[in-house]
């Protein structure tokens, strides 16, 4: 259990109720071609109508469930491309859990990392059954042990989708995992961040090898899934929320101080308080939540607890957006056009200029160039959850500190050399150079403010 003025302890929003329908659709007795009704589901779960919505609502962003107007849910799965797409997001997260793990690491992981690999091997050497929940279980690991709370629970729930995703998943059959084995291991041993970049883009390249041989048996093309674009995902990721007046007066509520820190609130009385059906308050409390603004409160009958967050949270949330950011970069790299070209040289002059005169707009010009790779990926995982984690970064202090590392120009000439050739390889060399320089905002920022701890 992480300290109560962290994030590591925080509970998820209706995540017990969620684990429970979730290990219904595993096991198959939620069948994907029956409607139930909400009250029929409430009766066999044992749960109150506002959590067992909530923890559908959280099965619909992955998109493994559906409610209709009539409260009839419908148990859901994946198309292949939609699939393929949250796997990619699934590569990206591992990178940024990898990046935050391997320096800290201590010699209990690095021993049960040792026994994984010792697994893995063995499964890959023997070809038979044991080879896909080896292999899964060293990806498992980086989500388990990161000391990035929120990147875990990320990492996890994009596990889920990829695991469960799909009417059958296609078992992992690629046996030259050495690679990705022995540099993961060789990451932790040496505890460097630099190694655990490298690893975990060998990581990436061994992903590409997985979709490759799963395309036959999802009947597409490998480059389907090696590129997705076009994907089925339009209601997944948070998609049901709204900034319409509503969610502003409650997220107004959350920064004014009126929905109190250390507070708790029943769904019941935040209904009649903001004046909204409980439909849809649950995706704006569901967006809180991912912002770091609120979590499960301790009433089984649905409730939220406001959090004050602290630098920490604030800290893991650069960690993860530079993560993000270069995700969206390298994907959207290929496809970005003469226009797009011209926009982004038009942000990093903008960037050159303000940090040469230190004007404290930069802060939200190096904002937006992550925000203009994020609209321009094809990929919709990678572009909403990059979209929620920017709002998470401007609200989860009261005053976002303001960055005064100046001298990027490493990252700028990098990041346009890559727009001018679109290329994905040199966007991440681009995105690892600005990392050193955010790792830096950091220490800077933990100087100035300490850890805001209540």
């Amino acid at each position: 259990m992480g300290d109560a003025n962290s994030g590591e302890g925080r509970r998820p929003v209706f995540d017990d109720a969620f684990t429970i329908v979730l290990a219904g659709v595993r096991d198959g007795t939620l069948r994907e071609d029956t409607a139930y009704e909400l009250l029929e589901l409430c009766e066999r779960f044992g749960l109150h109508p506002p959590v067992l919505e909530g923890a559908l609502q959280r099965l619909a962003d992955i998109g493994l469930a559906r409610i209709d107007p009539a409260d009839l849910v419908r148990f859901t799965k994946l198309d292949a491309v939609t699939w393929a797409e949250g796997s990619w997001l699934l590569v990206g997260l591992v990178e940024v859990a990898m990046r935050a793990l391997a320096p800290v690491a201590d010699d209990a992981d690095v021993a049960r990392y040792e026994e994984l690999v010792t697994a893995a091997r063995r499964a890959a050497a023997e070809r038979g059954d044991e080879l896909d929940p080896a292999v899964l279980a060293t990806v498992d690991f980086w989500a388990e042990r990161t000391p990035e709370s929120f990147t875990g629970r990320l990492l996890v729930r994009t596990l889920q989708q990829m695991r469960y995703g799909l009417p059958v998943r296609p078992v992992w059959t690629v046996t030259d995992v050495e690679s990705w084995l022995a540099s993961s291991l060789q990451s932790l041993r040496l505890r460097q961040t630099s190694s655990a970049q490298r690893a975990a883009h060998v990581f990436g390249r061994l992903w590409r090898r997985y979709l490759e041989a799963s395309a036959p048996a999802l009947g597409v093309a490998p480059d389907a899934l090696l590129h997705p674009a076009g994907a089925a995902s339009g209601d997944l990721y948070w998609a049901d929320w709204r900034a319409d007046d509503d969610w502003f007066e409650v997220l107004g509520s959350l920064r004014d101080g009126t929905l109190r820190p250390g507070h708790e609130y029943p769904l019941r009385a935040l209904t009649a308080r903001f004046r909204v059906p409980l439909r849809r308050l649950l995706p704006m409390i569901r967006r809180l939540e991912v912002m770091g603004l609120l979590e499960a409160g301790p009433d089984r009958d649905g409730s939220v607890l406001v959090t004050a967050p602290t630098v920490d949270e604030w800290a893991e949330t650069i960690s993860l957006l530079l993560g993000l950011q270069e995700m969206c970069a390298r994907s959207c790299m290929p496809t970005l056009t003469d226009d797009d070209v011209e926009g982004l040289r038009s942000l990093l002059l903008r960037a050159r200029r303000e940090g040469r005169v230190r004007d404290y707009a930069y802060t939200s010009t190096l904002l937006e160039i992550t925000r203009f790779l994020a609209v321009r990926t094809p990929n919709r995982a990678m572009r909403q959850t990059t979209t929620v984690v920017i709002a998470r970064l401007a609200y989860i202090l009261p005053e976002p500190p303001t960055v005064r590392q100046w001298q990027v120009e490493d990252f700028l000439q990098l990041i346009e050399e890559a727009a001018e050739a679109r290329d994905p390889e040199t966007a991440s060399e681009a995105c690892h150079a600005l990392a050193l320089h955010f790792d830096a905002h950091v220490v800077d920022v933990h100087a100035r403010y300490g850890t805001m701890e209540s």
